[in-house]
């Protein structure tokens, strides 16, 4: 049973592709080369997630920012 939505857009995108009538090993080999492609493309949206998240933090000096520094503090550092 087909539970996630990506499961069922890769069956119809099959189904019409290859109509009703698919050769099982065929439909196996194409289900899997589907999948293979959206991990990739996961992989790649976390990648440059990570990268866009770097860039903002200024080449990786996301570790200095303080979250428990109050506005009260008289700090003068970037929070």
């Amino acid at each position: 049973m087909l539970t996630r939505v990506t499961d069922t857009i890769i069956e119809q995108l099959i189904t019409s592709t290859c109509g009703e009538q698919t050769d099982p090993r065929c439909k196996h080999l194409m289900t899997h080369a589907l999948h293979g492609l959206v991990r990739v493309a996961q992989a790649e949206q976390l990648q440059q997630l990570q990268e866009d998240v770097e860039r903002a933090c200024g080449n990786g000096r996301c570790g200095e920012v303080s979250l428990t520094t109050g506005c009260d503090s008289a700090t003068t550092r970037r929070t």
